[in-house]
């Protein structure tokens, strides 16, 4: 009876919290939505963070991304190999990155690199006291902070994901050339062939869901940091853990709407 009971508060512990971090979400994205009539006034503050969060994730961006179209070209000649025609390598290629494969690792990249970032960045504020100091001389956090992070990601997220597809797909053309002995107007015509324009909108409108996503987790853990170097630690950690866990959910869930 103890071990039920001790299980009954330990799931109910974990559904509370769950219930109490959505809340705490949706006030941070409404505080920081209210700050957006103000994005002009503050450009600056908004070019210096899509600066951070895109130019400077472009060269790992272009890592991950030309061999991601490499390896789902090769994946998709070893499937085919004796099955159908060359031609439906570039195909199954070009539908993979533009659903998938694009949005989804360009998601998890900016999350490593830009969320962890965030999530560190604005708990050594809070350990800092400067968050405080930004209210006591009369400046909201969320116009100076978090408005311009929130537009930024909002904006670079999906313009980093159209760079990533194409460098995707330019690796896919490489490897199909020089290894798998495809000619390029055959790798060519099988990437129009079945090409539906929706399968690039709607692997932009997901990397859009997921740039917001980035930013309200980051920015989530980072307020809610413990005191210390340690609690800095393990903002990042959670950051980067629940980033990763939403991107794959929310995956999933803009699937089901958007490809139907």
């Amino acid at each position: 009876m103890k071990i039920f009971l001790a299980l009954l508060f330990f799931l109910g512990k974990i559904v509370a919290n769950g219930i109490s971090s959505v809340g705490e979400l949706c006030c941070i994205l409404w505080f920081t939505v209210r700050q957006l009539p103000y994005v002009f006034r503050n450009w600056g503050l908004v070019l210096k963070q899509m600066v951070a969060i895109g130019v400077s994730s472009m060269p790992l961006l272009f890592v991950t991304s030309v061999f991601t179209g490499m390896v789902a070209t090769v994946q998709a000649s070893f499937q085919f190999r004796g099955l159908v025609a060359d031609k439906w390598v570039g195909t199954a290629a070009c539908k993979m990155v533009l659903i998938e494969l694009g949005p989804l690792l360009t998601a998890l990249v900016l999350a490593g690199r830009v969320g962890s970032a965030l999530a560190a960045e604005i708990a050594s504020m809070r350990e800092k006291e400067e968050l405080d100091a930004h209210e006591v001389l009369g400046l909201d956090p969320y116009r100076f902070l978090a408005m311009p992070r929130f537009v930024a990601f909002m904006t670079m997220v999906p313009c980093l994901t159209v760079i990533s597809n194409c460098l995707a797909l330019i690796g896919g053309w490489i490897v199909a050339v020089l290894a798998l002995d495809i000619s390029s107007y055959t790798f060519y015509t099988g990437m129009q062939y079945l090409f539906n324009p929706m399968d690039l909108f709607g692997g932009t409108i997901k990397s859009f869901v997921f740039g917001v996503i980035i930013f309200l987790i980051g920015w989530l853990h980072g307020i809610n940091a413990a005191p210390g170097a340690r609690g800095v630690g393990l903002a990042t950690k959670d950051a980067v853990v629940s980033c990763c866990l939403m991107i794959l959910i929310l995956d999933l869930a803009t699937d089901a709407i958007l490809f139907q």
